[in-house]
């Protein structure tokens, strides 16, 4: 019986990096749906020669044409991605002993992307970069190294406000998280599954005994940390299929992302003999550094939520006598296991696999950077740009701690540029006829879009910086040009935007600018004063400049600046510094309570301030996309506010 041909299994791995790069402005090549939807178009350029394209290379055989045919034609199976279907296997290993091979094949792969991070750690990575860097092992070093991590991590966690986390916006948008650090945080210590045995034991595997053990919750169900969590996914309105089944792997909510780290804690302990030292790093890095999810606590409790299994692992992981010092004296306790028996030689090569396990949880996935993602995607109502950009995402937290943050995945002026010209492509590489741009033909251009994008920049047909006078705008696309009616309205303002952005003197405007701001704090006053006369919060007292007389200052509670006739009042006394307990620090939002503390979405006010206030407002990001624009919450306003100088 012929084998079944799947997407992820067998026509994924036949499109390399390379290829997807060449072809993402038009579609996804790694996306089940979207190779699906292409099927035809792709069959044909293959059998042609025009794929992979121009200057990608790697041209590909007959047997694989066939093979991509024969998916086509036996339905397109999707199949499991393999980190979905290593997860679902791995579970359930005694039923699928066929796929440990693989297993094991996925397990080296993960350790290898490890091992070049720890050699090259990237720039994005910043400080952590070079913490995360090898070093050779000493019992001084080792503890250098391991204090610097804990006091960076301790550092940059107490920076951490939920009131300006740049990430979530929403109680909904937090919940959906939980919803996706599920298959991790439901499996939890399955890392150490099987690397403790029965039989006589040592100091090192009753240290991971202990660890293990509290993981499963020492015999009592409600302790339980998998438990733990599927209780906080029922208290938020989540109910999952159970860890073990198929349906849970397959369940389309959850980010393909979101089995990375959990495939590679599976991988690695199905196989826990052959990779133990890797298995003490990664406990190690899980133990140690707990404290990034203290900022899960925070927000949760900002927003409403039982920060309980956040506060727990807080509390028995502790590098002092919790978990992390266990993780610690399992490594000293083995590489002095390791001396006696082979030398200094064998510590180090022992060591160096040890800091690659460490290292195996920062590049196994990209969860945290394709969450945000996901939620930039769906605030703008835009699904076109998924990013695959290799990013770092610590396996524990959601990106909290800002260690190598990117930008949101906005679609910038380039990226939209290349799609508009792959859009055009089908008919416009028709139309050219033996026309040449430079020593190229037109037709043959539109094959590599980003290149001809490329040339049009150092072509005479664009003015850097001024579309008004660039021939493509000027003279080709007007009434009497060759390409009129070539462009929509929309695709020429975006010629307009781009060809305007390559002057590199021409910053652009930020559309949050062209907000009276001034007048939407008032407008915000004015509309949601109203509900403020049965909130016992509001007699509480406010001094600022009395109304009558504005050189003297008046003392009075909430209720009464409400009542002024004009909203600038509240908004002086709101900053006022005769206050006892300043609410508003102007430029600093960031460390106002007024938004930190009182628009807590889980307070009463926090619930008004979070309801729309511009249905279309501009992007908070600054960038200006037609048509769309990201609406603003009554907190949004505050904030902008507050932020610009609160006059």
């Amino acid at each position: 019986m012929d084998k079944e041909i799947t997407f992820y299994q067998d026509i994924k791995p036949l499109f390399r990096e390379k290829d997807r790069n060449c072809m993402y402005f038009s579609f996804d090549l790694y996306d089940y749906e979207a190779v699906c939807d292409k099927a035809d178009e792709i069959y044909k350029r293959l059998t042609s020669g025009q794929m992979p394209p121009s200057g990608a290379g790697g041209k590909w055989n007959q047997e694989k044409i066939d093979k991509f045919k024969k998916w086509m034609e036996t339905g397109k199976k999707k199949g499991l991605p393999p980190e979905r279907e290593a997860f679902y296997k791995l579970l359930n290993n005694e039923s699928f002993p066929e796929f440990l091979p693989t297993a094991k094949k996925m397990a080296y792969d993960y350790l290898d992307k490890a091992k070049s991070l720890i050699e090259n750690p990237p720039s994005e990575l910043g400080r952590y970069g070079k913490l995360l860097k090898h070093f050779e092992f000493t019992q001084d070093a080792f503890n250098k190294r391991l204090q610097h991590i804990y006091v960076y991590v301790k550092e940059e966690v107490d920076k951490y406000e939920p009131a300006n986390d740049p990430i979530y916006n929403s109680r909904k948008d937090v919940i959906e998280s939980i919803r996706q650090w599920a298959p991790f945080n439901q499996t939890d210590g399955a890392w150490l599954r099987y690397a403790v045995k029965l039989g006589p034991t040592d100091e090192i595997t009753s240290l991971l005994s202990e660890i293990l053990q509290d993981e499963l919750g020492n015999g009592k169900a409600e302790h339980n940390h998998s438990t733990l969590y599927t209780t906080l996914l029922a208290s938020c309105g989540i109910h999952l299929p159970e860890v073990y089944q198929r349906a849970y792997a397959e369940d389309p909510r959850f980010l393909d992302s979101a089995f990375s780290i959990p495939a590679l804690s599976l991988c690695i302990s199905q196989f826990s003999d052959l990779f133990f030292p890797e298995i003490l790093g990664f406990t190690l890095l899980i133990e140690w550094t707990v404290l990034e999810v203290a900022p899960n606590i925070k927000l949760f409790k900002y927003y409403g939520l039982n920060p309980h299994f956040y506060e727990m692992h807080v509390a028995i992981d502790n590098a002092s006598s919790g978990h992390g010092a266990n993780a610690k004296r399992s490594i000293e306790l083995y590489l002095d296991h390791v001396r006696q028996n082979g030398g200094d030689d064998a510590v180090q090569e022992h060591w160096r696999r040890i800091w690659i396990g460490f290292a195996s949880l920062w590049s196994a996935g990209t969860l945290a950077r394709d969450f945000e993602e996901m939620l930039y995607q769906k605030r703008i109502g835009r699904y076109e740009f998924p990013s695959h950009t290799m990013i770092y995402d610590h396996a524990l937290s959601h990106n909290i701690v800002n260690i190598g943050k990117s930008q949101l995945g906005k679609p910038d002026l380039r990226q939209r540029m290349i799609k508009m010209i792959a859009h055009k492509a089908p008919y416009a590489s028709r139309n050219h006829n033996d026309r040449k741009f430079g020593d190229k033909f037109i037709n043959e251009l539109f094959n590599n879009p980003e290149g001809f994008l490329d040339a049009l920049v150092e072509s005479s047909y664009v003015v850097k910086g001024d579309p008004k006078n660039s021939p493509i705008l000027s003279r080709l696309t007007t009434w009497d040009g060759p390409m009129y009616k070539v462009f929509t309205e929309e695709e020429l303002n975006l010629w307009n935007e781009w060809i305007r952005s390559l002057d590199p003197n021409n910053k652009p405007s930020d559309p949050i600018l062209s907000l009276n701001i001034v007048t939407e704090m008032r407008r915000l006053i004015t509309t949601l004063k109203n509900n403020q006369y049965a909130t016992l919060g509001h007699s509480h007292i406010l001094t600022g400049p009395n109304p009558e007389d504005p050189d003297s200052i008046i003392t009075k509670d909430i209720h009464w600046w409400f009542d002024q006739d004009d909203p600038i009042w509240i908004m002086k006394a709101l900053i006022c510094d005769k206050n006892e307990h300043r609410m508003v620090i102007p430029n600093q939002p960031e460390n106002s309570p007024f938004i930190t503390r009182m628009m807590a979405p889980a307070n009463k006010m926090g619930s008004a301030f979070a309801d729309i206030a511009i249905s279309r407002g501009p992007m908070k990001n600054g960038e200006i996309l037609p048509s769309i624009g990201e609406p603003w919450s009554w907190k949004d306003i505050a904030y902008r506010w507050i932020q610009l100088g609160a006059h």
